[in-house]
C-alpha cells in the first residue's frame, strides 16, 4: 500500500517538477565526473555547466554553491542503498532477508566505481577540506547507520531482534561491508565483477548478525 501512495503521489507531481528532474539528474552526473576527474578543488562549476549543457545560474538556484552539489551527490548514492532496505520491509520480509537485501545494496555501491573514486577523493583530500569531509560524512556513512539503526529498532520493538542500541548494531553491520574486499577495490588490486563476492560477504555478515542480535524469545 505505501509503494503504491509513493507511486501516486510522485505522479501529481507539478509538471515543472517533472521537467525539472532529468536536469538535475544530468547536472548531478556531470558534477560527480568532473570532482572525480579533476578532484574537488579544481572542478569547477563552469566545466560542470558545459558538460551538463547547464548554466552556472541554474546550478545555483538548484544546489546554492559547489559544496551543495557535492552534498546533493554524496544524498544521492546513500538514496540507493535506502530504498531496497524500505522496500523490503514494506513487503514484510524476514529480518536476514531484509538485511541480505539491504547488505547486498551497501556493498555493491561501496565497490562501485563512483562511490570508489569518492572515498578515495575524501581520503586524499578529506584533511585539506574538513567542512567537505563533515559533509560526506553527515550525508554518506551516518545516513546509511541511521536507516539500518531505525529498522533494527523497530524491528527489535516488535521481538524479531535483541538490540539495545540499534546505532551501534547498525554501525558494526555495515563495518562488517567494509572488510578486505573492499580494501582491495579502494587499493586498485582487484577489479569487478563482484557479485559472488558480495554475496558471500553479505551472507556472512547476516549470519553473524543473527547469531548476535537474533531474538532469544521462542
Amino acid at each position: 500500500m505505501k509503494s503504491r501512495a509513493s507511486k501516486a503521489v510522485k505522479s501529481k507531481l507539478p509538471p515543472t517538477r517533472r521537467r525539472r528532474e532529468p536536469r538535475i539528474r544530468a547536472i548531478l552526473e556531470a558534477a560527480e565526473q568532473v570532482f572525480l576527474e579533476n578532484g574537488y578543488e579544481a572542478g569547477s562549476l563552469d566545466a560542470v555547466a558545459a558538460r551538463a549543457n547547464a548554466s552556472k545560474a541554474t546550478i545555483y538556484a538548484h544546489f546554492g554553491n559547489k559544496v551543495g552539489l557535492f552534498k546533493a551527490i554524496v544524498a544521492s548514492k546513500i538514496v540507493q542503498v535506502a530504498t531496497p532496505l524500505r522496500e523490503a520491509d514494506e513487503k514484510h520480509v524476514s529480518v536476514p532477508d531484509a538485511l541480505t537485501v539491504f547488505g547486498q545494496s551497501f556493498l555493491s555501491l561501496l565497490l562501485s566505481p563512483g562511490p570508489l573514486k569518492i572515498y578515495r577523493l575524501m581520503v586524499a583530500q578529506g584533511e585539506q577540506f574538513p567542512e567537505l569531509a563533515q559533509m560526506w560524512f553527515e550525508n554518506g556513512p551516518k545516513v546509511a547507520i541511521a536507516t539500518l539503526a531505525a529498522f533494527l529498532k523497530e524491528h527489535s520493538a516488535s521481538g524479531d531482534l535483541d538490540i539495545d542500541n540499534p546505532e551501534q548494531a547498525a554501525e558494526f553491520f555495515l563495518m562488517m561491508m567494509r572488510g578486505r574486499l573492499h580494501i582491495r577495490a579502494v587499493a586498485g588490486l582487484s577489479k569487478p565483477p563482484y557479485d559472488k563476492d558480495v554475496k558471500a560477504c553479505v551472507a556472512a555478515a547476516v549470519k553473524m548478525f543473527m547469531r548476535a542480535y537474533g531474538s532469544k524469545i521462542k
